[in-house]
């Protein structure tokens, strides 16, 4: 089974439709529950931490802190005696030089460590950059449309914990009000560097980065010209290496991949000049519907993932397409055309012709061969839509292949059979590492364990107007599924067995009245 070295913990109060909860990222997490209950607020939310803290690193890494960073240590360098920074900086890389000791957080220059805490507490920065990224995912004008409307406290709350071993690494939250916009978090002392990880080899490397950028920028590239108060943050970043991808493929996906063509052809003519004062308020889309529609626009099929998702994406095609998606050059314009061509034929079939199960798994398959990395993560909302049960249960098996390669796997449905498979292949691996029969080379294998899996129940209550979030934990005999779920098919069977009463005493009786 594979592992994650730490766990993340995403909480939310007076969040869109969501009263108050808090989740656990597993390898594969499921939302569940009611429409409108906040599922794919909740998923976007992830989204939009991903991105922002590129990917949820041991060290809260975020795009523009080094120079942040750097401007705070400039900043002291006003106030502090120079000499004496650079003298800490001295004793500090003599100190890690060979290795011999880990290097810890409180290791660092107090400098560095005083600026990586302004950045998580200073509303200006994390916050900022995180409010901007909502705004965009959610297509807001402000923060202040997502606190829940019939809040009390009209205080929208929003924190991340990374764990590890259940200790906190480093922890964030943000409130936000109409009167005010708080930030805090903190950073404990982690270990950046282990033992035996000589900081020289690192640091070579960073000096022959920095002088390849010299070099480009047309500057001279004198070793000495490194700002050495950087030393210990980009030692960080380059021991770390923890920048990963998230893929956020939206509901509705069928309508898009049928008709995005038309869509590009038509958002490209209104952006010449000439189309703006045609067409002066344009409709706008939320960040991850744009995101999306990126990926499709600038598709190249010659930049392949690796082989094993490559296998991934081959099975689905094979077992449950029975045919191949393909991307070919489009003749009316820059972006691809994609079809599908149906196995034993020759012939392609435009996605506007294919059935809408067709269009819904197609980017699917094009992200996998174009897009994905171990490492990554990939969020998928209903990934069952328009799909047969046969289709959903092997659809369940294609996300527990992603977790098998190291993709995090973060999905919103409504399906039982879905659940009804992960709780299948969550038996298939209980029963693998108990007779010591496991498939962990198999590139398709899709076995998991209860630990990496994670089903959240969003529910409304009765106590607010909003929902609440509960796990839905693993249970041998019922699997997965909320208990709501069993209500309903035990609802639906009363009624079917209630409607054959009647309608069999009803035919006695007319049989009695013909006799």
């Amino acid at each position: 089974m594979t592992s994650q070295s730490t766990n993340v913990r995403i909480s939310a109060t007076d969040f869109g439709p969501i009263a108050s909860g808090a989740v656990d990222m597993r390898p594969l997490t499921v939302f569940v529950g009611p429409s409108n209950t906040g599922k794919t607020y909740f998923a976007i939310l992830v989204y939009a931490l991903h991105r922002v803290l590129d990917g949820f690193p041991r060290f809260p890494a975020i795009d523009g802190q080094r120079s942040f960073l750097m401007q705070q240590y400039r900043k002291d360098q006003t106030s502090t005696d120079t000499a004496k920074m650079k003298k800490e900086l001295q004793d500090f890389f003599e100190k890690f030089e060979n290795g011999n000791r880990p290097l810890r957080f409180s290791d660092l220059p107090d400098s560095m460590r005083k600026s990586a805490h302004v950045a998580l507490n200073d509303p200006q920065f994390l916050g900022t950059y995180l409010e901007t990224e909502l705004e965009r995912c959610f297509d807001l004008e402000s923060l202040n449309n997502l606190v829940r409307l019939s809040a009390r406290s009209k205080n929208m709350r929003i924190s991340i914990d990374v764990i590890e071993e259940d200790r906190i690494l480093w922890g964030f939250q943000i409130g936000v009000s109409k009167s005010k916009y708080t930030a805090e978090g903190n950073i404990e002392d982690i270990v950046l560097l282990p033992a035996g990880r000589s900081i020289s080899k690192h640091y070579s490397t960073i000096r022959k980065g920095w002088q390849k950028l010299r070099t480009r920028q047309g500057t001279s590239a004198s070793k000495d010209e490194y700002p050495e108060e950087l030393l210990a943050y980009d030692l960080i970043y380059l021991a770390l290496d923890s920048s990963h991808e998230t893929h956020y493929l939206p509901a509705a996906r069928s309508g898009i991949m049928q008709s995005h063509r038309v869509i590009t052809s038509s958002l490209v003519g209104r952006s010449t000049r000439g189309g703006l004062e045609r067409f002066p308020e344009l409709p706008t889309l939320s960040g991850v519907m744009v995101d999306f529609m990126q990926r499709l626009i600038l598709f190249d099929k010659r930049r392949a993932s690796s082989s094993t998702m490559a296998e991934i994406a081959k099975a689905l095609e094979n077992d449950t397409l029975v045919g191949q998606i393909r991307a070919k050059a489009s003749t009316s314009g820059g972006y691809p055309e994609f079809v599908y061509r149906p196995q034993k034929s020759t012939e392609d079939i435009r996605l506007s012709r294919a059935s809408s199960m067709v269009s819904e798994l197609a980017p699917v398959v094009l992200f996998l061969r174009d897009s994905l990395r171990i490492g990554d993560m990939l969020i998928i909302e209903e990934p069952e839509a328009h799909l047969h049960p046969a289709a959903q249960t092997q659809m369940a098996v294609t996300l527990a292949r992603l977790v098998r390669a190291g993709v995090k796997v973060v999905v919103t449905t409504h399906s039982d059979w879905l659940l009804k498979e992960i709780g299948n292949l969550i038996r298939e691996g209980e029963l693998g590492e108990r007779t010591g029969e496991t498939a962990q080379q198999d590139p398709l294998s899709s076995v998991l364990s209860p630990s990496e899996v994670g089903i959240w129940l969003f529910r409304k209550t009765n106590s607010s107007n909003g929902s609440e979030i509960e796990e839905v934990p693993f249970d041998r005999v019922e699997g997965v599924e909320p208990k709501d779920y069993e209500e309903v098919a035990e609802e639906l069977y009363n009624r079917s067995a209630g409607l054959q009463n009647q309608l069999a005493e009803t035919l006695g009786d007319l049989k009695q009245g013909n006799e």
